[in-house]
């Protein structure tokens, strides 16, 4: 149910705030930036290119790259090397096949790679945070003194503090595999002196870390608007009111999970 209605309200803000631009381009938060985004991604109103079988072939190499990735990773034990080399190599078959003369495959390849040298960047500092924290056992006191603070509270109030700490915790543990070998362990037994469920627990950290996802500055989304050429800060003016509406049905849900 949580599942369902989150994603209907997800899809009609999206829609309404797509109506809202339509009507009037200038509401939309990148407004300033039309020019420069239409410019970096070729966009052009005036474009008609024709689909030929070559280009459908082409297309199809790269559909293909993804599914032989999955493939390796889900059954190969495949990682970034491995994956690395299948889209090197379906960017040179799409290049013999799209007949595109060396210099101009060349000059392409160097200037998609040096706009994801930023992303980069950005990766390796939140990494470095991350590390920091792990090797410092900076984590570690935050996670003891968070079970401190919540232990022995009214289940109600118990599992929406969960929900924040998560969410706390998500700048510092970005990883959900990571967060749950950390966190799990000493979070769940305290489920048990509360007199609530083990599964709310799981529930509090699924909600307070994906909705922090949205804003995480040491999670993937600073790489994410690195990529569409889109400020951190007018991203934070687009998805505050929704991630607000979502942590209030969120708050309804584990309140009413613990009672119920």
């Amino acid at each position: 149910i949580m599942l369902g209605l989150g994603t209907l309200i997800c899809i009609l803000y999206i829609l309404r705030y797509a109506q809202r631009v339509q009507k009037d381009p200038s509401k939309s938060f990148i407004y300033g930036q039309k020019e420069e985004i239409e410019a970096h991604f070729g966009v052009s109103a005036e474009s008609n290119h024709v689909l030929t079988n070559r280009m459908r072939l082409m297309l199809l190499v790269f559909t293909l790259c993804f599914i032989i990735m999955i493939y390796g990773v889900s059954r190969l034990d495949w990682w970034f090397k491995e994956m690395t080399t299948v889209f090197f190599a379906g960017a040179l078959l799409i290049g013999v096949i799209g007949k595109i003369r060396e210099s101009a495959f060349v000059e392409t390849f160097v200037k998609g790679a040096s706009d994801l040298l930023g992303v980069a960047l950005i990766i390796g500092i939140a990494r470095g945070v991350s590390v920091i924290m792990d090797e410092g056992l900076i984590s570690d006191t935050m996670l003891y003194n968070a079970s401190s603070v919540t232990e022995g509270m009214n289940k109600g109030v118990f599992i929406n503090a969960m929900l924040y700490i998560y969410s706390g915790l998500s700048f510092f543990i970005p990883s959900s595999s990571g967060m749950a070998v950390l966190t799990m362990p000493i979070m769940s037994p305290l489920a048990d002196t509360v007199g609530i469920g083990r599964e709310s627990i799981v529930n509090a950290y699924q909600l307070g870390q994906g909705l922090f996802a949205f804003i995480n500055p040491t999670g993937l989304i600073l790489a994410s608007l690195a990529i569409v050429k889109v400020g951190y800060n007018k991203w934070l003016k687009f998805v505050m009111p929704l991630i607000l509406i979502l942590l209030v049905l969120s708050m309804l849900f584990l309140t009413l999970e613990v009672y119920l």
